[in-house]
């Protein structure tokens, strides 16, 4: 069954595979800051037979989400059937080298851009429609060099299990997906020395959503971890 989908971040990494592995029988709305990097993504989908329609913009922007809320309630008739919030940033210092506007920044696109995006799509979500976002082993543990990244991603966590509490009543199901460390391009500029080889790649994350997405509308998957099977990088 065909469903209407917003993807935030959709342009790239985690936000891309999953617009790709989800474009089958779909109608995709993607969001993200890159116009260039949107069109691509739906080029691909096009080009597939599936369908797609892109906003570029902040997720974080109110004026621009509802611009891409109005689309996707438009595209559903009045209905959106998933959220998927995978838009993400990090900025990776010790708390005395980090600025205040890399601080906000990943508050901004990591946690408030879920807030804002969920408000304005409430009116929308009906029975079985389902809230999906990605959250990080860095929400459940803190890291040295990542206290703003950690600090968005615990926030999300609690926003997430006191909006489940919320929409539970209207059997809106909203689930957070915990994951270990992905090989994006976000790793390319992060100083140090990591092992991309141990790192999950963007496309098992997105097996993991549409897997979610294929739940009965009864199932709510409250949170689900993914990670490599060598552990912690």
């Amino acid at each position: 069954m065909s469903k209407t989908i917003l993807i935030t971040g959709a342009g790239r990494g985690i936000g891309r595979a999953i617009a790709l592995a989800c474009a089958a029988q779909n109608q995709l709305i993607l969001l993200a800051r890159s116009e260039t990097e949107l069109q691509a993504v739906a080029a691909e989908i096009h080009a597939a037979g599936g369908t797609a329609q892109v906003v570029a913009g902040n997720a974080s922007d109110p004026v621009i989400v509802q611009q891409a809320i109005d689309l996707a309630q438009q595209v559903g008739q009045g209905q959106i059937d998933a959220l998927i919030l995978a838009a993400g940033v990090a900025h990776v210092a010790d708390v005395g080298a980090l600025s205040l506007q890399q601080w906000q920044q990943s508050l901004d696109v990591n946690l408030t851009a879920s807030f804002v995006v969920c408000q304005a799509a409430l009116p929308y979500l009906k029975p079985g429609s389902q809230i999906i976002a990605i959250s990080s082993i860095a929400g459940k543990s803190g890291f040295p060099g990542w206290s703003a990244y950690s600090a968005s991603k615990f926030g999300l966590m609690g926003f997430l299990q006191a909006l489940r509490e919320e929409l539970r009543p209207q059997s809106v199901r909203v689930t957070a997906v915990v994951s270990a460390a992905v090989d994006t391009a976000l790793w390319n500029d992060v100083a140090g020395s990591w092992n991309r080889q141990n790192m999950l790649q963007a496309s098992e994350v997105a097996n993991t959503i549409a897997h979610i997405l294929s739940q009965p509308s009864h199932v709510l998957i409250d949170e689900i971890s993914i990670g490599h099977v060598v552990g912690k990088l």
